[in-house]
């Protein structure tokens, strides 16, 4: 069988449009599943730092509670964002989905 990865550039067809194809692959930014991946891993990070205060709150290691309700605070307020970004994904997914095609 013939190689159909090259079809256009054997013929001399499209290869300004391959090349800008390519070049925008490169081009672009981190990948919208790439920015979630480090949304959520943001999120568990304040969710682990927030533990690790409370555990040495709890232990006599730190005095200041202030330091501890602001970790757990910024774990709660980025936890609670995350949900409603999630929610607004699933929205508009289902309304994608409610489409007619």
């Amino acid at each position: 069988m013939a190689d159909i990865s090259r079809i256009g550039q054997i013929s001399g067809q499209f290869p300004k449009e391959i090349q800008k194809a390519e070049d925008l692959q490169k081009n672009q930014g981190p990948s919208f599943g790439d920015t979630l991946k480090g949304l959520v891993g943001d999120v568990d990070n304040l969710q682990k730092t927030a533990e690790e205060s409370t555990r040495r709150m709890l232990t006599g290691q730190i005095e200041d509670v202030h330091q501890v309700m602001v970790a757990m605070e910024e774990a709660q307020t980025s936890f609670q964002l995350m949900m409603e970004i999630r929610n607004k994904i699933v929205d508009a997914y289902k309304e994608v989905m409610r489409m007619q095609v």
